[in-house]
């Protein structure tokens, strides 16, 4: 069933919520650094690449406490639990399941998901633009991070989806150099966009789409993309894909 509808709260709560506050204090510096080069590498001047990086960040953070929810299933909660059965005097434990039936929200988060993925199509358009011939490499490095990163996520009930955090940003920018140096190495200085592009959607195609059918079977109260705001892997990675790309881009 579908159900349109905002959720507000906060990803993390008390001592776990002041940790977050503190480590999003430390490395906004890097988030606003890293996206500022993404967009300078497209075109826009110093000054509003770094006027647009931090504002992007800020709200970034600030709407990691909205998450939309985009759709509602059923789902069953088996609990085990011991049945005792008396005989001739004798009692007998059997183990069996109690099913208790629940709805399951799927909703995206707005400063871990959504965010990400308007400055990835943004990127993408302007990349298309400017230089028509990325549209492959583009393709295929997202794809080829996607399923990569499926095959090394796995799902943790109460957890949500897993994948070793610094693999998928390394990932990404391996693939984005890889793509474009095959196929336009003309365009290679622009590896760090391209790769924040994988990043993001490699990450959330590959961990969050292509795992969701496990994600619901482990029937949680609610399922949320990015739900971690940024230091979800899908805002994480595509930041440090930037870093690690414009390392090997000089390289």
């Amino acid at each position: 069933m579908s159900s349109v509808r905002i959720l507000v709260y906060w990803p993390f709560t008390r001592t776990r919520g002041i940790v977050y506050l503190l480590l999003s204090i430390i490395v906004l510096p890097a988030y606003m650094l890293n996206l500022a080069t993404a967009l300078s590498l497209i075109g826009l001047s110093s000054y509003y690449s770094a006027l647009v990086g931090f504002l992007i960040t800020i709200i970034s953070l600030v709407m990691s406490s909205i998450h939309v929810v985009i759709y509602e299933v059923n789902t069953t909660v088996y609990t085990p639990a011991v049945t005792s059965i008396t005989l001739f005097g004798m009692t007998f434990k059997i183990p069996t399941f109690l099913t208790q039936a629940r709805r399951t929200a799927i909703s995206i988060n707005a400063g871990g998901a959504l965010i990400p993925v308007a400055v990835s199509a943004f990127l993408t358009y302007m990349l298309y633009v400017r230089y028509p011939g990325l549209a492959v490499p583009i393709v295929v490095s997202v794809l080829v991070t996607a399923l990569i990163v499926n095959r090394i996520s796995r799902v943790v009930p109460a957890v949500g989806v897993v994948t070793p955090a610094i693999v998928p940003p390394i990932l990404a920018a391996l693939m984005s150099y890889m793509a474009i140096a095959l196929t336009s190495s003309a365009y290679i200085f622009v590896t760090p966009v391209v790769a924040y592009v994988t990043g993001v959607l490699g990450t959330l195609i590959g961990a969050d789409l292509l795992n969701i059918s496990k994600v619901i079977e482990a029937a949680p109260i609610i399922a949320d993309i990015g739900g971690a705001g940024t230091f979800d892997g899908i805002f994480f990675t595509g930041i440090l894909a930037v870093f690690y790309a414009s390392l090997i881009s000089t390289l």
